[in-house]
């Protein structure tokens, strides 16, 4: 699917899931947990799938688990973690925490590869920087930031060239897209 771009894919579940209570990746969505629904989904578009997340349980799900190089840096340690194992010059990084993601979306950054940095989807209510493509190539720009103590994903676009894609009609046609399951609130209304 696509077409002879090798894309690697990495789940990121290495939250501390503190405003859930408990694991997110390992919560039930769709009679399977949250972390085997994201590697279904992503699987079609990546060569390879790793998780970003250290718990002893992702063994269970048969997909290569990836310890964070870094800790206390939030997102940043499990992005620069994934591009660091990766070996492919394109890598499609999710969230374990958006189940509503799908085929549409993907093939819609996937087929918007260019000469970028990053490609990340953007819409009315903000930007996606944990549902995009990173090429590998800003490992140096990374590490820096992490070193430097500065964690904000929004810096770090701001560095990079970045394509950000209005994604605004496929939130018309799917409104549950970017829908983020943070609090148990949010997991009990899905």
């Amino acid at each position: 699917m696509t077409d002879n771009l090798n894309i690697s894919g990495f789940i990121l579940a290495g939250g501390k899931s503190s405003r859930m209570g408990t694991d997110k990746a390992l919560l039930m969505f769709q009679d399977k947990p949250l972390l085997q629904h994201m590697i279904k989904r992503i699987e079609p578009f990546c060569d390879k799938v790793a998780i970003s997340g250290q718990n002893s349980e992702y063994a269970n799900f048969k997909v290569e688990m990836i310890p964070d190089l870094y800790s206390g840096c939030g997102p940043m340690a499990g992005i620069f973690s994934a591009l660091k194992y990766s070996g492919s010059d394109w890598n499609l990084l999710v969230s374990v925490d958006v189940p509503f993601v799908n085929d549409e979306l993907f093939f819609y950054l996937i087929s918007n590869i260019g000469e970028y940095d990053c490609i990340i989807p953007e819409h009315t209510s903000g930007v996606e920087p944990l549902i995009a493509l990173y090429n590998r190539r800003i490992l140096p720009v990374v590490e820096e930031m992490i070193k430097s103590g500065d964690y904000r994903l929004t810096n770090l676009l701001s560095k990079l060239n970045t394509s950000y894609l209005d994604c605004n009609e496929l939130i018309k046609k799917h409104p549950r897209l970017f829908a983020n399951i943070n609090r148990m609130e949010d997991y009990q209304s899905i």
